[in-house]
């Protein structure tokens, strides 16, 4: 018999076991016999409630000495795992041999330990992709200047250099801005201050802002809002940087040439604002993780981060942005709350204006 030591669990289980079988047989034996066997003088059955309690007791014990080895097998195992994940290794889950509470807890510990292995998978790819997307145009620049200085071009090439170093900064300053508001949305650190927000002004204001690029991309920009108002509740700086995001993505991912709509309007007690294309579409395959951060489903440039923190500021204000793809078509949808101050009012008819 294995020694009982008050800090096994195991050993804890065993020795309840017992204690409960033998109080029971005690009890069993002392009321039968003070009642029933020495009333009668049947010495036979006070042998017989012995030896079945003795049986009991052998069976009681033999019973808890397996249950509580089952359960320290299963706690030593938690254990074991929690030490592995504690050194960073995610890769073995627990065995689940119990369909009890242990059961249940060996599944919740290998579903943290599964959930835990995708974030620090995830760490380690945005890290990657981040040093990555940083270093290309930093070596870039680093490039340049140094044909600059031990080169004498031309002025054409070095108006073409100053062009392409232009556009590198602008790139280092998209993609650090980006970082930044990716690191402030999982600190916690965005403060969004909801309040009425007229979709169709700030799309205006957008689309006026934008207007410039379109223009270069040789792109058609039209903005549809209706002849009422889209009162939204959000934040405005949030609204607006949501916006610009989908715009940028939509002027990056298609051909030179093609048009690109905005559109506002009020559907089933939403405000909505949809940024659509008649670009060459989203494969289906993809849109599943369009909004994952850094993944791009083209070699078109971007950082893959603008979607990410679109989908994260939207979420922050009770929204969602969403995806609706087909051949030569794409839309994306930012449906925000509609603002609580203000009616509902039907779908109007919309109209076109152009923002060039």
């Amino acid at each position: 018999m294995p020694r009982f030591r008050p800090s096994s669990l195991g050993n804890r289980i065993t020795v309840t076991a017992v204690a409960i079988a033998v109080g029971t047989v005690l009890v069993v034996y002392a009321y039968t016999v003070a009642i029933g066997g020495a009333a009668s003088g049947l010495g036979d059955v006070k042998a017989q409630i012995l030896i079945g309690g003795l049986i009991a007791v052998f069976a009681t014990l033999g019973a808890g000495i397996y249950f509580a080895r089952v359960a320290s097998n299963n706690i030593r195992n938690l254990q074991d795992a929690a030490r592995k994940v504690a050194d960073g290794n995610f890769e073995t889950p627990i065995p689940i041999s119990s369909a009890g509470q242990l059961g249940q807890l060996a599944r919740t510990f290998n579903e943290m330990q599964r959930r835990l292995a995708e974030l620090d998978s995830a760490r380690k790819q945005f890290i990657a992709n981040a040093s990555h997307e940083l270093r290309t145009p930093i070596f870039s620049l680093g490039g340049f200047v140094e044909l600059l200085e031990e080169e004498d071009p031309s002025p054409e090439e070095q108006a073409e250099f100053v062009r392409t170093m232009r556009q590198q900064i602008e790139r280092l300053t998209k993609l650090t801005a980006d970082l930044l508001d990716l690191s402030q949305l999982d600190a916690g650190a965005v403060a969004i201050k909801s309040s009425d927000v007229d979709l169709s002004t700030i799309a205006r204001e957008v689309a006026r802002e934008i207007g410039p690029r379109a223009d270069r991309h040789g792109s058609r920009l039209e903005l549809r809002t209706p002849a009422i108002p889209v009162i939204a509740s959000g934040d405005p700086d949030r609204v607006r940087q949501v916006i610009r995001i989908l715009l940028d993505n939509a002027l990056t991912h298609t051909p030179e040439g093609t048009k690109v709509t905005v559109t506002t309007y009020s559907a089933n007690r939403r405000a909505e604002l949809t940024v659509s294309d008649d670009g060459p579409g989203i494969p289906r395959s993809v849109q599943s993780r369009i909004f994952e951060r850094f993944y791009t489903a083209d070699s078109a440039g971007g950082s893959g981060l603008g979607l990410a923190i679109a989908r994260e500021l939207a979420q922050r204000m009770q929204g969602r942005v969403g995806i609706a793809s087909s051949k030569r078509f794409t839309a994306f949808t930012l449906d925000l709350p509609h603002s609580r101050t203000t009616a509902v009012a039907p779908t109007p008819s919309v109209t076109t204006r152009a923002a060039a």
